[in-house]
């Protein structure tokens, strides 16, 4: 009996201690009502947002059931809204929380629309949804700065979570909501693990270097199963240049549906493969004639 009381004592103590060193050398990132991601290409940016809205959405799902299971209180279930395809499961294998994920329409984001109380959205790539030229129009400015400005409100509760490689691109809406947003400098695996590392900026840094030491030495690494690589669909936007195989596991995710402002994405979204690669081609034939005539070297 002393045996195994010692044991457990010392299997307690062992624990203690690798999650001190856990603590130690990973960052917890702590999540405000809006989260912005952003680094180079292929660093982890849409791994890492797909992380943290899931593991939220799971966490509000789970509260959301106690209180109307075992409260019996009347709530609206709140749902898992984003603009590319996500599972909750492996890939292959469907989750029981796949049944909440809604495809965001252009009616949330100009807020003809309202999302379910407590919901966790979603935008992948957020400047093509709206980028820094897309301010012309000053309804949707203003219809796009009160979504940005009240999402927490409206949604009683909700998440809000981007991604983007360069956070300046981003419509001004969403740069002026951010305090601060997390920048993934590089990633490496470790066996069945991801690292990022990443570090914490304040949103006055957006497009400036203030920064008196190497960013190597201010990164925090954050550690992330490399089986969150199939939670979503990485060749998601691939359509637009059809220069990557697009997985169609889930066939409403790709009808079209490409929630963007930007009318030569939507109309590219819609055309079939053939037609896209064709005028593609001649944009791309145009461009470097108007070069040419220029005098401008395209290669």
């Amino acid at each position: 009996m002393n045996t195994t009381l010692i044991y457990i004592l010392l299997g307690v103590i062992l624990v203690g201690f690798l999650y001190f060193l856990y603590r130690k050398n990973f960052k917890k990132i702590i999540l405000g009502c809006v989260t912005l991601v952003t680094g180079a290409v292929k660093t982890g940016k849409t791994l890492l947002c797909v992380y943290l809205a899931e593991k939220k959405y799971k966490h509000i799902h789970r509260v959301w059931w106690i209180k109307t299971h075992w409260f019996k209180k009347k709530i609206e279930e709140p749902l898992f809204y984003t603009n590319v395809w996500v599972t909750f499961g492996n890939g292959n294998k469907p989750h029981k929380l796949d049944k909440n994920i809604r495809l965001i329409e252009l009616k949330h984001l100009l807020r003809l629309k309202r999302f379910n109380y407590g919901s966790v959205i979603y935008i992948d790539e957020s400047s093509l949804m709206a980028d820094s030229q897309d301010f012309n129009n000053a309804i949707r400015n203003t219809c796009l700065s009160l979504f940005n400005k009240l999402i927490g409100h409206e949604t009683k509760g909700g998440y809000l979570f981007y991604d983007t490689q360069a956070p300046e691109d981003n419509h001004y809406s969403i740069k002026r909501v951010m305090s601060n947003y997390h920048f993934i400098q590089k990633s490496r695996n470790f066996f069945l693990f991801r690292v990022l590392y990443v570090r914490e900026m304040i949103s006055k840094d957006l497009g400036e270097n203030n920064f008196n030491d190497d960013i190597d030495t201010t990164t925090r690494k954050v550690l992330i199963g490399r089986w969150w690589y199939h939670h979503y669909d990485r060749y998601y936007f691939s359509y637009l240049t059809d220069k990557l195989p697009k997985k169609a596991r889930n066939p409403k995710f790709y009808k079209g549906n490409l929630n963007s402002f930007n009318p030569l994405y939507r109309k590219l979204s819609l055309m079939n493969k053939q037609t896209r690669e064709f005028l593609l081609n001649e944009f791309n034939k145009m461009v470097i004639e108007q070069e040419k005539k220029k005098g401008v070297n395209t290669l």
